[in-house]
């Protein structure tokens, strides 16, 4: 009698969710529980990126933790302490007799016989700093410690509530929270939160040298001397503003050029209201290479963002700003009541209709602006997606492209807008005749069986290098989708384990805020939400391997992964679709070990691969069923990524199955 052989099915991990297609015809390739995880392109999972808390003195994805032998005992009592060593404070992490193990920012040398002073105790080296290499698990569970330090030591931004705002220019954050009668302003800066400079709103009179007043110039008042950052005059030159860095008195002459080219009617300090969550946008407006400023307004005021936190009120000719956006080089700008605006090209600042600013109505509340790769302007409202077509006052043409709205706070684009609506998630595809669009539902959308009123999104983001779309929920899963180039969608879940009290944008990062009043920022190079565990989970769809039929009995599995280092990894398996049999240790440990191909951010669609490091790591199953679901799972403070691409499965054919 011939022996039963034992077959093997290759599993493709597609990277993607499907929750709603029928188990009996699902593809064994998709996931239906995918927590914590991103799809990666090409196919498989990798861990959703952690995040860390700011504030310009300490970045804790920066901190690394060292050993070093010291002349005597150091007490268990100096653990949590910290001391200074060639001028860099350092933090103790453990201590063993002699061996003291610190957590100190970036890399970090010390010569033998050096001194130092910890809890009022000298100690003297006796050994330069060294990392213990060897013992992977060890060092990863310092490196959790030494980034825990810079979390404890992260200052919140002062103030009171959550934070309104976060700017990001030249790799220096700008953070916005409310104080005792109005939203300050202050800066990341080495020795941590600064305020801001005060800026001046000051209006004029009795101009008679105009064109003196350009943006930039020196003036002299009296015996004050200071600079022009934007100045704003009406169409006859009758009357204007401008905005300085030094309050000046009533009545008083302004000098520029050695002459008097205007009086101050009026200056006071230029203050943001109290209690506005503020969005921004970045653009050059102004062509020069230092003249790249974020925009932003909060429902009430507008205003230009520099370099430093200096704020420049932008006065236009509505009430009520609540979107923002920049397009065809002007700044556009949504109103209540369904109203919205743009200033003159390439000055922001200037809203005069006379000079050429303009102002539409589309009759339905706005509640989204976006400027397409095509030179197309949409406008989501609450019951349609209006289009602005052209380029200049002299050829706007505003044309209802679907009735459908769009939710407030949703429409992404990466090189398609994505936002949602009533209907869920929806995405914008421009159409090959006479530039016009049409909106169609994403596939995520059907496989997620999403529900806009359950998830109720409230803030969105993108990951440019990932081709991803962030959508935050108030009071459900956040969602991870990832376009590919064919129009298909992967989606995955995550969450995070305080409520997201606002996310905002720069052109490199995005920045989340909780409750503490901290600038937290997502990072590939975090491994924890701000050194809590990132728990994740994949569990596979039930797989028959082309047979429903046939009972099989499972021998094992291969995983297919990458890590950067040894990764822990937890597996159970469930048999049939409603079997109450699991695997008898419902979470078996799994180590994968090595580090796969990565991918080319120079070169699109080029994977670099290295076969060599490839992880195949064996499951070991048993029992009999038609069909069979993996699950994986992880919870680390400080593990490497990895990637999870695919799965063989071994087992024999038992019988048809007896109904």
């Amino acid at each position: 009698m011939k022996l039963p052989q034992i077959q093997s099915q290759f599993v493709a991990i597609s990277g993607g969710m499907d929750l709603t297609t029928p188990p009996i015809v699902k593809a064994n390739s998709e996931a239906i529980i995918a927590l914590n995880v991103q799809p990666n392109y090409g196919g498989g999972f990798s861990r959703i990126e952690g995040y860390e808390c700011l504030d310009g003195m300490t970045t804790p994805s920066l901190m690394n933790h060292f050993h070093v032998n010291v002349n005597h005992d150091v007490p268990q009592s100096a653990v949590g302490k910290q001391f200074l060593l060639n001028d860099r404070t350092c933090y103790v992490l453990a201590v063993n007799e002699r061996c003291l193990t610190f957590a100190v920012s970036g890399q970090f040398e010390v010569d033998v016989g050096t001194t130092f002073d910890l809890d009022r105790q000298t100690y003297q080296t006796i050994s330069k700093t060294f990392l213990n290499t060897g013992e992977v698990k060890q060092w990863q569970h310092y490196q959790a410690l030494a980034f825990q330090a810079g979390v404890d030591n992260v200052q919140a931004v002062p103030g009171e509530n959550a934070l309104r705002g976060v700017v990001e220019l030249n790799e220096q954050i700008i953070a916005f929270r409310d104080g005792e009668n109005a939203c300050e302003v202050f800066l990341a800066t080495k020795t941590g939160w600064q305020s801001a400079p005060a800026t001046y709103f000051v209006e004029l009179k009795d101009i008679s040298k105009p064109n003196e007043f350009i943006d930039g110039v020196k003036f002299t008042s009296g015996e004050k001397q200071g600079n022009v950052f934007s100045a704003v005059l009406s169409a006859d030159d009758s009357s204007g503003y401008l905005v300085v860095n030094t309050a000046l008195l009533p009545a008083a002459e302004i000098h520029i050029n050695g002459s008097v080219a205007a009086k101050v009617k009026s200056c006071e300090a230029v203050r943001l209201t109290k209690e506005k969550a503020w969005t921004f946008i970045y653009h050059n407006f102004y062509g020069g290479t230092e003249t790249a400023y974020a925009y932003g307004c909060n429902g009430e005021q507008v205003i230009e963002v520099r370099p430093d936190g200096i704020i420049v009120p932008i006065i236009t000719q509505a009430e009520n700003p609540q979107y923002i956006v920049a397009h065809r080089n002007h700044l556009f700008i949504a109103f209540s009541g369904g109203q919205f605006g743009h200033s003159l090209v390439g000055k922001p600042t200037h809203w005069a209709v006379l000079l050429g600013s303009e102002h539409f109505g589309v009759g339905d509340e706005i509640t989204a602006l976006s400027s397409t790769t095509g030179g197309v302007l949409l406008i989501g409202c609450r019951h349609k997606t209006t289009a602005l077509y052209g380029s200049t006052r002299d050829d706007w043409v505003l044309k209802d492209i679907a009735k459908v709205g769009i939710k407030s706070g949703t429409l992404q684009a990466t090189f398609i807008p994505i936002a949602i609506s009533r209907h869920g998630i929806i995405r914008v595809d421009a159409t090959e005749q006479f530039g016009d669009f049409k909106l169609s539902e994403t596939d995520s959308g059907r496989k997620l069986g999403f529900k806009p009123i359950e998830n109720n999104i409230v803030f969105s983001s993108t990951k440019a290098k990932a081709n991803q779309v962030r959508f935050y929920s108030e009071n459900a899963f956040h969602i991870c989708m990832m376009l590919q180039p064919d129009g298909s969608t992967k989606s995955t879940y995550f969450t995070y384990p305080e409520k997201l009290k606002g996310v905002w944008q720069s052109h490199h990062n995005t920045f989340l805020a909780f409750d503490d009043g901290k600038v937290y920022r997502q990072s590939d190079d975090c491994f924890s939400f701000a050194g809590k565990p990132i728990e994740w989970t994949v569990k596979m769809a039930f797989n028959h391997c082309g047979s429903p039929v046939h009972i099989k009995s499972w021998k094992s599995a291969e995983l297919q992964a990458t890590a950067q280092g040894v990764l822990s990894v937890q597996y159970r398996f469930d048999l049939d679709y409603n079997a109450d049999f699991h695997a008898v240790n419902l979470a078996q440990a799994l180590s994968v070990i090595g580090y796969g191909g990565r991918w080319n951010e120079s070169y699109w669609n080029d994977f670099l691969w290295s076969s060599q490091e490839y992880a195949t790591p064996v499951l070991y199953l048993s029992g009999y069923s038609r069909n069979l679901s993996l699950s994986f799972a992880g919870s680390d403070l400080y593990a490497p990524q990895f990637e999870l691409s695919g799965l063989v499965l071994n087992y024999i054919l038992r019988r048809f199955h007896r109904v």
